[in-house]
């Protein structure tokens, strides 16, 4: 499904994408091969061109061995995806008994790919970023970091490691059918509705709202976001 077309290169997206979706998969190599982790990332004004991330997990995290500095790793930022069936392309198959013999269901998704080498953060920068996660996540009445007693908070941290990822590379893929026919975009989006399965909502709001252009997803991805 990784065509060109479904590419997006504008390093503005991957910001856009991270406070949108911000849980993600890490991955190091370890000596069996591929060593995996999940930690919700937090983006940070970088040295390059798409930035950086932050993220933490326990030292006692397997993949914990494998992330020393300079470790190259690769991070996935996992966008909501939904299966898309060729009975909504309504206007290319229109009609009681249209001939679907040249087309196929496929798969909408959005995903992104992100490489770097692993930096340590030190305590200070440790607790902004989880005061950040807080702060992202938490209603405006909820919970807050100093609520907890100091003695606990420093406890914790002991056992946690901080990571910083500067961006040396992303890919980030945007699959929103239909790609050949704008008119068969509002059976789309009503078919999703109408399935209300898992991330069909999702789906249906970002191919109703997205015109190809990175803008437009900008604008989406915001919409997912609490004002």
């Amino acid at each position: 499904m990784h065509y060109a077309e479904y590419k997006q290169t504008d390093p503005a997206l991957v910001r856009a994408m991270v406070e949108t979706f911000p849980f993600a998969t890490i991955t190091a190599n370890g000596d069996e091969g591929p060593i995996v982790a999940q930690a919700p990332l937090t983006f940070r004004h970088g040295r390059n061109a798409a930035d950086a991330v932050e993220f933490h997990l326990a030292r006692a995290n397997q993949i914990a061995a494998s992330m020393t500095p300079g470790t190259p790793i690769t991070v996935v930022v996992h966008g909501p995806g939904a299966a898309i069936s060729p009975s909504w392309f309504t206007a290319s198959f229109p009609g009681d008994k249209p001939d679907r013999s040249r087309t196929a269901p496929t798969y909408n998704y959005i995903n992104l790919v992100i490489r770097g080498r692993v930096e340590f953060m030190d305590d200070d920068a440790l607790q902004a970023q989880i005061g950040d996660l807080v702060l992202a996540n938490e209603p405006a009445d909820g919970w807050r970091l100093e609520e907890l007693a100091p003695e606990l908070w420093e406890g914790w941290r002991r056992h946690i490691q901080g990571y910083r990822l500067e961006i040396e590379y992303f890919d980030l893929t945007v699959k929103l059918s239909p790609p050949d026919e704008p008119a068969d975009r509002p059976g789309v989006v009503d078919g999703l509705s109408k399935r209300a399965l898992q991330d069909d909502e999702a789906i249906a709001r970002l191919v109703g709202g997205y015109d190809g252009s990175s803008a437009s997803l900008q604008a989406l991805f915001r919409s997912f976001r609490p004002n």
